[in-house]
């Protein structure tokens, strides 16, 4: 028997395993019969996450939110989002039940910290920028969900998002 030298992994590669490798562990662990997991990438050219390139998502529906959490639920549930041709959106709880959320001058505020800016989607549902500001406490069972990018499509035009639409949680892994 000849032994040869190895080559050198790639990094690539390695990253490449690491992921692949986590994804397995974490479907094992949270797998057991009454969850799934899958892995999310956004493939479009204009990201409404862009900090967020791949993520795990865990297919369970979660009994508690919290602010900053990553959740996602079938694009089919918001009517305003029936254009959306993938399964599921996935955006960032910028805001929970209780919270003061302030929407004015396109700025988004929970209970007075920035969390969001811009209303250049306004065109899309056909009114001005204007139409969408209020101030509002975010009522029970309900979430304002954000993407990080001005042109994110999400609560600051078409509202709220129910618990019951939730389909689980996204952690960012890249």
């Amino acid at each position: 028997m000849r032994l040869t030298a190895s080559r050198p992994v790639s990094p690539t590669r390695l990253r490449l395993s690491l992921v692949v490798g986590a994804a397995c562990a974490a479907a094992l662990y949270f797998g057991h019969g009454r969850s799934f997991v899958s892995l999310s990438w956004d493939p479009h050219a204009v990201h409404c996450l862009p900090e967020l390139h791949l993520a795990l998502l865990v297919h369970n529906q979660p009994s508690t939110v919290a602010r900053g959490d990553y959740l996602f639920w079938r694009a089919s549930s918001i009517s305003a989002l029936s254009y959306v041709t993938d399964d599921y959106v996935l955006k960032r709880v910028a805001g929970v039940p209780g919270d003061k959320l302030d929407i004015r001058d396109s700025k988004v505020f929970v209970n007075g910290v920035l969390v969001a800016e811009g209303l250049e989607d306004a065109v899309l549902y056909k009114h001005r920028a204007a139409d969408f500001e209020r101030t509002e406490v975010i009522p029970p069972g309900r979430y304002f969900m954000v993407g990080t990018a001005r042109m994110s499509n999400d609560s600051r035009y078409w509202g709220y998002l129910p618990h019951d639409a939730i389909v689980g949680k996204g952690y960012r892994i890249y």
